[in-house]
């Protein structure tokens, strides 16, 4: 008698992703691992671990030029908005005051030293500061730079000791001399002076001039000071202005603080006239920069782009290039004597830098956006030695094909570093580690952003059309929405082959959990080698007054998790990919686990 054979019992097996990186665009997507995304946009990792859709931004102010430049008010009471040649003090209830109408109409950069900001626009060196009576005004440092001593202890005839180096912002100097009781002639140390006013004083009090022999450059006093036995008690205020000197602090576009140890001067690169050299400010005091305070790092082949601070070094960057270092490093020595000095070395070879405006540090690593994607400079602080190393190959074959990198920028904000160029922002987790060791990437759409600012705890952005932005925050009315259009966020599954490659599979169950929100809903695609098969969606919310819709009305009160089971079956699939994601206005959405049951059939 013929036995029958009862059908064996299909295991079913289960495949859980409870845990969420960042996007992989360089591999294919049947080798990316299970926890990153070969396709993603909106997303961002929250602190716990699990997707959450971005929150849009809005409008708060409109232009009728570009905005170039967005800056926090040193004292934290508002910001300062660049706009085509306008500069504007933003209160933070959003009054605005201009301060002045002839900026540069380029992309301009900042830095805070003693409660003043300056301002570099490639045109204009400028202090926006508190003037009388408390309030803002834009002046340019010209018109308030220090005026060095650059001569001491001269007797009248001239000579005496070098003190302090011209200031390149102005042609103002003084000399003081040693009186000897009788000569009133006193002979400058430069000839062929301006055809200003000079004045002179004696033991502090004002003197009269008799006359002024401006290219000779002497000046007879109207009476011979008494003898100073020995000590400066004559002191002449003269100016002799070098033409193209000032300019040369006024075209530069890129600014670095810097000390050692602390910030104690500024240096100012960026100019297109000499774009190898940089040029240091005095102690504490960017309106005082002396003409022999200037270094040229390699030729002008390759362009200064930007400083970076590693440990007690100043790493400068340039464009690349040429056959040079990428970087040089500059340190700080201080004599016996107490006199400081900054060497300079050659630093590491790599990528060059390809926008200024790209520079910032992530926890502990400087960054900067090269052709190749963004580089980190890494270096121990006791060989003093650093590396340059791409830390963006995840996104790196989307970044790369970005047009105008030379107007990217960046800031970090809340530990991310964002890098917005061509309308897309690219962020680099510093919270959420890849293998690599490297952070998590995420892709941002429709961010029209060309500069970037951390104003009272928001990110702001300006853009090409004149438009001043905000992030919303998540409890902000029209959070999910970019100035009332939807974000459609999305997160897409490598291609999957659950375990074997060479057999079929049925999808009993996929389940995704979700965070749960007053007003919410997903949506699920399944794609195979024929394409998309089927797109579900469902809405996730919970019972609220607010925002109450009887087309959705829902009675889920905890809020806790929701699990929601697809019961859509896929038979006979040996790879697929799936995709959940929100496209909808104004609802939030956050997934926590995505849980795929299934069974294997035949052999291909």
């Amino acid at each position: 008698m013929r036995g029958y054979r009862f059908p064996s019992i299909e295991t079913e097996h289960q495949t859980v992703i409870s845990r969420f990186g960042g996007a992989d665009f360089r591999s294919h997507p049947t080798k990316v691992s299970l926890t990153r995304s070969p396709d993603l946009q909106n997303l961002v990792c929250d602190r716990n671990d699990f997707l959450v859709k971005r929150t849009g931004w809005q409008v708060q102010q409109r232009y009728d030029a570009p905005v170039y430049g967005i800056f926090s008010a040193p004292d934290g009471s508002g910001a300062f908005i660049h706009t085509g040649a306008d500069l504007y003090f933003r209160e933070e209830n959003g009054q605005q005051t201009m301060l002045c109408r002839d900026m540069n109409g380029a992309f301009s950069q900042a830095f805070t030293m003693n409660g003043v900001l300056y301002l570099l626009d490639g045109a204009h060196f400028r202090a926006v500061r508190r003037g009388e009576g408390g309030a803002w005004e834009a002046v340019r440092v010209q018109s308030i730079a220090y005026v060095p001593t650059t001569t001491v202890s001269a007797p009248p005839a001239g000579g005496g000791a070098s003190l302090e180096a011209v200031n390149l912002l102005t042609g103002k100097r003084i000399n003081t001399f040693v009186g000897d009781g009788k000569s009133t002639e006193f002979h400058l140390d430069a000839r062929e002076l301006d055809r200003v006013p000079l004045t002179a004083a004696v033991d502090g009090t004002e003197v009269a001039i008799a006359s002024v022999d401006y290219d000779a450059g002497t000046v007879a006093l109207a009476s011979a000071p008494a003898d100073g036995q020995g000590r400066d008690n004559v002191s002449i205020a003269f100016s002799k202005t070098v033409p193209g000197a000032a300019d040369t602090i006024n075209k530069c576009r890129i600014a670095g603080l810097y000390g050692g140890k602390n910030d104690t001067r500024v240096f100012l690169a960026g100019n297109p006239d000499e774009p190898h050299c940089d040029w240091q400010s005095g102690l504490y005091d960017p309106t005082y920069f002396p003409d022999t305070g200037f270094a040229r790092m390699g030729t002008e082949a390759s362009a200064i782009a930007g400083y970076l601070k590693q440990y007690e070094s100043q790493i400068i960057v340039k464009t690349g290039g040429a056959q040079e270092a990428t970087s040089f490093a500059r340190t700080f020595v201080m004599t016996e004597d107490g006199t400081s000095y900054f060497t300079l070395r050659q630093g590491a070879h790599g990528e060059g830098a390809v926008a200024p405006r790209t520079f910032a540090m992530l926890n502990d690593v400087p960054l900067f956006l090269s052709a190749q994607g963004v580089m980190g400079v890494y270096g121990t602080a006791v060989a003093e030695q650093n590396t340059i190393r791409s830390i963006s190959e995840s996104v790196r074959p989307r970044l790369v094909q970005e047009k105008a990198m030379e107007n990217a920028c960046a800031v970090v904000f809340e530990g991310r570093y964002y890098l917005a160029l061509g309308g897309n922002v690219y962020i680099a987790d510093g919270h959420l580690n890849e293998e690599d060791g490297y952070p998590a990437w995420f892709f941002w759409t429709n961010v029209p952003a060309q500069c970037l600012a951390v104003l009272g705890g928001r990110l702001w952005f300006g853009t090409n059309d004149g438009r001043l932005c905000r992030f919303s925050l998540p409890e902000d009315a029209d959070a999910y929405t970019d100035d009332g259009e939807a974000i459609d966020a999305y997160w897409c599954t490598p291609t999957l082959s659950l375990s074997d490659w060479t057999r079929y599979k049925t999808i009993r169950d996929i389940i995704p959990t979700l965070m749960p929100y007053t007003r919410s809903s997903a949506a699920l695609c399944f794609t195979d080698e024929g394409g998309e098969t089927f797109r579900i969606s469902r809405n996730l919310d919970l019972f609220a007054f607010r925002g109450w819709d009887f087309a959705r009305l829902s009675f889920r009160c905890m809020p806790g998790a929701v699990s929601w089971r697809s019961r859509r079956r896929r038979h006979h699939r040996p790879l697929f990919t799936l995709r959940i994601g929100n496209d909808r206005a104004g609802e939030p959405f956050g997934l926590l686990v995505l849980t795929l049951r299934w069974t294997e059939n035949g052999s291909i």
